[in-house]
């Protein structure tokens, strides 16, 4: 009888082991599914919501569109968006400071840019799938000597070329009305987080 219930014991013993390697089994298994689910979701994720990929062509100037979005006014400085829309089949890249030209009437003014980066803050390279919209911060401002306010016609431009980078061609930008009296500062083509192109 002793015998018989010291097999039992180490039966049951056994099962015990068993079940208690079984989900120690089922355990790990959940574990490294979790571990590598995260792995690789952080593996996948860019490094940024706007991070431009280097396996796209930057953005050429035959396949954007330009639109002048606004104009905001604050301690004397002047701050434009202008929106880029990707018109072309294939995801591209938009980033890199361009060259302004500007327009008064049929004449043609290369601009000198005097900053990167603006008061507006600045923006990193993004990608832009087709139909997907980037932008570029202008900013100016107007009340500086000698004119303090008072802006010389010779400073002010009612239209404007953008020069991409990279010799990837030009884009033009009608009924944007800016001026150089304070001097002229770029952005990054591109995009960053909490950025918004839509009209106040």
């Amino acid at each position: 009888m002793a015998s018989n219930e010291a097999v039992t014991m180490k039966f049951r013993g056994s099962m015990f082991n068993l079940r208690l390697a079984v989900h120690l089994v089922q355990v790990l298994t959940m574990a490294s599914v979790i571990i590598g689910s995260t792995l690789l979701n952080v593996a996948g994720s860019p490094i940024a919501a706007s991070a431009a990929s280097v396996a796209n062509h930057s953005c050429r100037g035959s396949n954007l569109v330009a639109a002048f979005v606004r104009s905001q006014v604050g301690a004397g400085h002047v701050v434009t968006t202008i929106a880029f829309t990707n018109v072309g089949p294939k995801t591209c890249a938009l980033g890199g400071y361009p060259t302004i030209i500007g327009l008064r009437g049929t004449k043609h003014y290369r601009l000198r840019v005097t900053a990167h980066g603006t008061y507006g803050g600045n923006l990193r390279p993004t990608d832009l799938a087709p139909r997907m919209s980037g932008a570029l911060i202008v900013s100016t401002g107007d009340l500086c000597g000698p004119t303090y306010g008072v802006l010389p016609p010779s400073q002010i431009y009612s239209g404007m070329i953008v020069v991409l980078p990279k010799s990837d061609g030009i884009v033009q930008v009608p009924d944007v009305t800016f001026d150089t009296t304070c001097g002229l500062a770029v952005s990054r083509l591109g995009w960053r987080d909490q950025f918004s192109i839509q009209k106040i």
